[in-house]
Formats: C-alpha cells, structure tokens, sequence
C-alpha cells in the first residue's frame, strides 16, 4: 500500500516534467536541436594527481576521445571554491543512445597500438600502482546525465538561438 501511495503521490510531478521537459526528437527535426551531456566528477587529491592523470590521459581518455559518437569531451579541473580535489570529465552527444555506444575500430587501434607494458617488468609494476590509484578515485565517481537545447547554447563563441526570448520562425526558432 505504501508503494503504490507514494506512485500516486509522485505521478503529478512525473506529468509535469514530461510536460516541461524538452523533446529531444522533435527538436532535432527543426532549429538547432538538444545534446545530451555527461558529467563524470570525482575527487583526486593533489598529491595523487602526478600518477592518476597520466594513466587516466593515456588508458581511460581515448576510449572516450576517440569515440566517433562523443562530439566534445573536456576534463574539468577544480580551480576555486570549496573542493580542490574536484574533477569532472563532460562529454557531448548526438542522443542518448550514443552514451553507450561502441568505440569500435579507432579505439580498438589505440588499445592494439599502446598495449599495458609486460607483465614482469618494473614499468608494467608502475603501470599497476597507477592503475591501482586510479581505480581507488574513480570508482568513487559520481554520473550526471543532462539536455541542453541549443537554441539556448553559445558553442566556440557562436550564438545557437536568439538572445533574450523567442525567435520568429523567420530566424530559425523553435
């Protein structure tokens, strides 16, 4: 009974975000469209960072850098405010389903082309301490999933959509 009050309780809410929210599909068919972006924080101590963003530029980086589906792909530093341990990876895509998308031949050639060093020897023994510490931040993460409509996006300096309200159709609007 509890389970199904609280369902009831939240449908108003549910009815109205679907409502609000924007449709990602029909904004693609007309003006400038809607992305979906992720952001991906976690926390690396200064003192560890030597070790983590190297290992995380050269083995974790390119799977999502590579990725023909990822648009924009930026890794967010902390530089003021209350956590300077803060970091974020921010990804751009088409849609959602390019989230989860394959890689495929780009990344399987990077993989192929910068192997982990052979078992045994003393790099592949640091290649495993920073794994390790990477490993120790990162599965901490935290996974945010965002829409932005365009319309309302400045990209590289270029206005997407009208400044200040809507446009009339005769400008691109939505």
């Amino acid at each position: 009974m509890m389970r199904r009050s609280l369902s009831l309780a939240a449908m108003p809410a549910l009815v109205l975000l679907a409502a609000t929210a924007p449709p990602i599909a029909a904004q693609e068919e007309e003006g400038p469209g809607a992305r979906v972006v992720t952001v991906t924080s976690f926390e690396v101590p200064f003192a560890d960072r030597g070790t983590v963003i190297p290992f995380m530029v050269e083995r974790f980086l390119p799977g999502m850098q590579l990725n023909p589906n990822a648009i924009n792909v930026r890794v967010l530093f902390h530089n003021w405010g209350g956590n300077a341990a803060d970091m974020a990876i921010v990804a751009e895509y088409a849609s959602f389903e390019d989230i989860e998308s394959d890689c495929g031949q780009p990344c399987d050639d990077y993989y192929d082309a910068n192997p982990p060093p052979e078992e045994g020897t003393p790099e592949r023994e640091e290649f495993n301490k920073a794994a390790a510490l990477w490993s120790k931040y990162y599965s901490h993460h935290r996974d945010e999933i965002y829409v932005t409509p365009m319309g309302m996006a400045k990209v590289e300096g270029v206005m997407m959509g009208p400044v200040g309200g809507e446009a009339d159709e005769e400008e691109g609007g939505n």
